[in-house]
């Protein structure tokens, strides 16, 4: 997962999460990032509500978390990812971070490689999607999409049952504005969430197509200012809402199933602004209270009741 504004690992010779120091640095600069942001970008930093962690997801089972989803099958139960540099493994987490009652150890994805694995979420079947479609620069050509069905307590190992390729609809050329931290399943479809580096939008598409022998597109649905960077996204268990995450605010919208869109009933849309250093997960825990992770691996606690409706 990249900072904020610059490409992935700005400074490679630093060790990251691996002292207080080199944590210390990453808070410093993302804080740093965010105040220098534009305008558009930012909330005044007096109303940014400063999130406390609830637990933590140990560097030992994860670094550099960027994806998190609550399981359907184990009540308490939490997968989370990491991206290219945590290796080929979810990691099944309890509420506090720790490792989740019934599992040793991370569950390594069998047969694949985490090129920039920047989400997860849950498909109406119970298949987790790993989203291997992480693109700093816009030039990536294998964007892939991983279904796996999730492990039962003690699996030390799991391997999909089917891997799609997936490419933008609309995309003409290399551009940083078809990154990719955002994917969630809902009413049978699967959708993502762009991170823009040129403005404060993203725009939402939806796959279209399920072939194996072939690229699938992601076609556009519609687009939305959010301020900022989408880095998360999760469809709540009723699939009426949808949090959308970015480094200064947690958003929450209805999704119509009419229009298949979540961008459409403007009426329904709440947020509130936040501060949790580097906030690159999202899940719903239930339909009323939502748990984002940061970078480190911090959980925070948000009740959906917290947020306010956007005029």
């Amino acid at each position: 997962m990249s900072c904020p504004a610059f490409a992935r690992r700005p400074f490679p010779a630093a060790p990251r999460r691996k002292g207080a120091f080199a944590s210390g640095l990453t808070g410093v600069l993302t804080l740093f990032l965010l105040l220098t942001a534009p305008v558009p970008a930012q909330f005044p930093f007096s109303a940014l509500r400063f999130l406390k962690p609830d637990g933590r997801i140990s560097p030992a089972l994860l670094t550099e978390c960027s994806g998190l989803v609550h399981s359907l099958r184990y009540s308490g139960v939490f997968w989370a990812l990491g991206d290219g540099g945590s290796g080929a493994s979810i990691v099944p987490v309890a509420a506090d971070g720790k490792l989740a009652q019934g599992w040793n150890r991370p569950v390594q994805i069998d047969g694949r490689r985490n090129n920039d694995w920047e989400d997860i979420a849950l498909d109406d079947q119970g298949n987790l999607i790993i989203a291997d479609l992480g693109n700093n620069n816009g030039r990536r050509k294998q964007l892939m999409l991983h279904f796996v069905p999730e492990p039962k307590p003690g699996a030390v190992s799991v391997r999909p049952t089917r891997t799609l390729r997936v490419h933008y609809e609309d995309q003409k050329g290399a551009s940083p504005d078809y990154d990719c931290e955002a994917v969630f399943s809902v009413a049978g479809r699967i959708y993502c969430l762009t991170k823009h580096r040129s403005d404060t939008r993203t725009r939402l598409y939806r796959l279209d197509g399920e072939s194996a022998k072939r690229s699938n597109p992601l076609r556009l649905v519609g687009s939305f200012d959010v301020g900022g960077m989408v880095t998360a996204a999760d469809a709540s268990p009723d699939g009426k809402m949808v949090s959308v995450l970015t480094y200064t605010a947690l958003w929450v919208f209805s999704y119509d199933r009419a229009s298949g869109s979540i961008f459409t009933k403007s009426e329904n849309v709440r947020r509130t602004p936040i501060f949790a250093w580097q906030a690159e997960a999202v899940a719903w825990e239930g339909n009323d209270a939502l748990v984002i992770a940061n970078e480190n691996g911090q959980l925070f606690r948000v009740a959906l009741s917290s947020l306010q409706a956007v005029r």
